[in-house]
């Protein structure tokens, strides 16, 4: 018999005979194995704890929030420059046909484990398990099933308001009911849903989350009420729903807008385990839990594994530049990704002979944010090379990482484009009041005068584009205005037309899906 493959070659657990539990052992004591009975896994508190951490523990993979999501997106845009230290990059920063985002696979076996659980949660009942449990577990799953759905509809499709027609596939499969059977996998028919219906999609899991979960404690680690508003605002952002982005983000700033960090907060912020700012973050305990030295994003961004502290070896007193006549730093990671010089422009460092040997930062603005890029190591073909510092062991160890998914910062942004958006004179003071915020808390002066609103609209995406420098943002905010890339260190343009500002799909699930599934333009 031939299976119906949308998917099928992860096989969507199949006869949902077990569920993938990897990466959460310690969170169950059901089954020292990799794999449990789905009759035991969905019908019991442990269980679905643990089901459920597999989801969040499957974001720190390579090629969602632990490498990919967060790297890729600053090779194709003009924040990364591959060094070619190891190879890895290269493709991505000239982007080349099949150096692009790969998650859709690992994706859907996701959101159907998702969907699996969302399907038990209601009539389960047994020893600790309340309303109150059911109701959590749903607003959790919904905001992840919203999570990745956005984050494959981002990625494969063009984004509402920026779509060549005449390439356009529409957007990704809506996986909203869970396949659980050899069956269900061959009835199921999966086809590219319209984008609009996507997103339509998104809202209502994150509508009903916000409704679901609760208010964001301690830690970041796990779904909440606000974390949810900022991925809704985010969504709203791409869907250009510039009343609705507004709306919520009202709300939001007044409930948690005082977690926007000070000038003089900022750069502990980027060093403490958990940034004071994040409503999410996909976090890794220990050293088993990260991708290692190879693929953590520590290493990705820098050959450093610890932070340069005034006066050493890279910094004088008035954190500048280093001393030439020092010896530099041993390189540890792999800086395969590095700043351009036109984002070390936009982030306010002067800098000589970068990737030379005799590199030296000669100043630097006002701009708090540039305190987390810094000459790296030495020992290196290439460099030494300025060098983003974000990532420099977060969580408390060597290449563990920390990753901000969601900040209160990008919705100042986001409020602040959407008032531009509607272009009114009181709508463009607004806008320059959030723009204002966000300079002022990170050490640069307010604006001042009169605006239009496309001057605003630059000065956020500039914003945007230094705040969320090596966070997974740049390639996004390009792609969803429809702009072209500039790549500065080829002298050269990535058109928006270009069929290669979507990823292919993987071939097995086109061909079968039998037609269900239509390849990207050009693949």
């Amino acid at each position: 018999m031939i299976y119906r493959k949308f998917n099928r070659n992860i096989w969507v657990l199949i006869a949902a005979a077990s569920l993938a539990t990897a990466g959460c052992k310690s969170s169950i004591e059901l089954n020292p194995k990799d794999s449990i009975d789905a009759s035991i896994a969905l019908t019991s508190k442990d269980g679905i704890n643990a089901t459920i951490t597999s989801v969040y523990a499957t974001l720190k993979g390579e090629v969602f929030y632990g490498n990919r999501l967060i790297g890729v997106p600053e090779a194709l845009a003009d924040n990364g420059r591959a060094t070619q230290n190891t190879g890895r990059y290269v493709g991505e920063a000239l982007n080349t046909r099949g150096s692009h985002f790969n998650q859709w696979s690992v994706a859907y076996n996701a959101l159907n484990r998702i969907n699996l659980v969302l399907e038990a949660v209601p009539p389960v009942s047994g020893t600790g398990i309340s309303e109150a449990d059911k109701t959590k577990w749903e607003g959790e799953l919904k905001f992840l099933r919203a999570l990745y759905h956005f984050d494959l509809v981002r990625t494969y499709a063009y984004i509402p308001g920026a779509v060549i027609e005449a390439q356009n596939k529409g957007g990704v499969p809506l996986i909203l009911k869970a396949i659980s059977t050899a069956e269900g996998a061959l009835n199921a028919k999966t086809p590219r849903a319209p984008i609009a219906e996507v997103y339509a999609s998104i809202y209502a899991d994150l509508e009903d989350a916000i409704t679901k979960l609760p208010n964001l404690g301690g830690s970041p680690a796990k779904a909440n009420k606000q974390a949810a508003q900022a991925l809704l605002i985010r969504v709203a952002v791409y869907n250009k729903d510039w009343t609705k982005v507004v709306s919520l983000a009202n709300e939001l700033i007044t409930s948690t807008g005082a977690k926007l960090l000070t000038a003089s907060g900022y750069f502990a912020g980027f060093t403490s385990a958990v940034n004071p700012e994040s409503l999410f973050e996909v976090t890794s305990a220990t050293q088993a839990e990260t991708l290692g030295v190879n693929l953590s994003l520590q290493t990705l961004f820098s050959t450093l594994t610890a932070r340069s502290a005034a006066p050493d070896n890279n910094f004088t007193d008035n954190f500048v530049g280093r001393d030439p006549s020092l010896p530099l730093k041993p390189a540890a990671g792999g800086g395969d990704l590095v700043p351009t010089n036109d984002l070390l422009t936009a982030v306010g460092i002067t800098v000589i002979n970068n990737g030379g040997r005799a590199a030296q930062i000669t100043s630097r603005s006002a701009d708090v944010r540039n305190r987390l890029f810094e000459i790296g190591g030495s020992n290196r073909t290439n460099g030494p090379n300025v060098e983003v510092t974000k990532f420099l062991g977060r969580g408390g160890a060597v290449n563990v990482d920390n990753v901000p998914v969601l900040r209160i910062a990008e919705t100042y942004l986001s409020r602040a484009e959407a008032y531009a958006e509607a272009g009114a004179q009181q709508n463009l003071t607004a806008a320059l009041a959030d723009i204002n915020t966000i300079r002022t808390n990170r050490g640069l002066t307010a604006l001042t005068g009169t605006f239009t609103s496309a001057q605003l609209l630059n000065e956020v995406l500039l914003q945007r584009r230094v705040e969320f420098a090596f966070e997974g943002h740049r390639f996004f905010d390009l792609k969803r205005r429809g702009l072209d890339i500039p790549k500065p260190n080829t002298n050269s343009v990535f058109s928006f037309n270009s069929y290669l500002l979507l990823p292919s799909i993987p071939l097995a699930d086109v061909d079968g899906s039998f037609g269900d599934i239509q390849q990207n333009f050009g693949y």
